[in-house]
This record gives C-alpha cells, structure tokens and sequence, in this order.
C-alpha cells in the first residue's frame, strides 16, 4: 500500500510506503506551521490531516485509490 498525502487545493504533497514515514513528515510540516507540541495540542496524524483540511488516499496493489479523511 502506498499513503498519498494531499492538500486543501487536491494536490500530492507525499507518498509513503508506511504509517510510520506519513507521521514524521507530518510532524515536519507542524513544526513548518508553527504548531509544535506543547504550544498545541497533540493529535494523531490522521486528526491533524483534518484538522488542517488536507487528506489521505490509499493505493493498494490493483491500483484502486481509498479516500479517507476528509
């Protein structure tokens, strides 16, 4: 599976081939932000997509694309 990352205007900003490598480029952009804890609260990578109106989709093996997150 591959974890691509999209922002408010739809566009590609990150593919990822785990979980663990979709968090530390998202950790990335919250210290880019500004948002760095403790300054604000602590999230899961899946809420603080949302929570800044980006999204995710998955590509499995036959190419399908599973939108969540938004």
């Amino acid at each position: 599976m591959i974890y691509l990352v999209h922002n408010n205007a739809k566009e590609i900003v990150g593919e990822f081939e785990s979980i663990y490598d979709l968090e530390k480029f998202l950790d990335g952009v919250r210290e880019g932000r500004g948002e760095r804890y403790p300054n604000t609260q602590r999230m899961s990578p899946f809420d603080y997509l949302k929570s800044i109106g980006w999204f995710m989709t998955i590509k499995d093996t036959s190419q399908r694309v599973i939108k969540l997150c938004q």
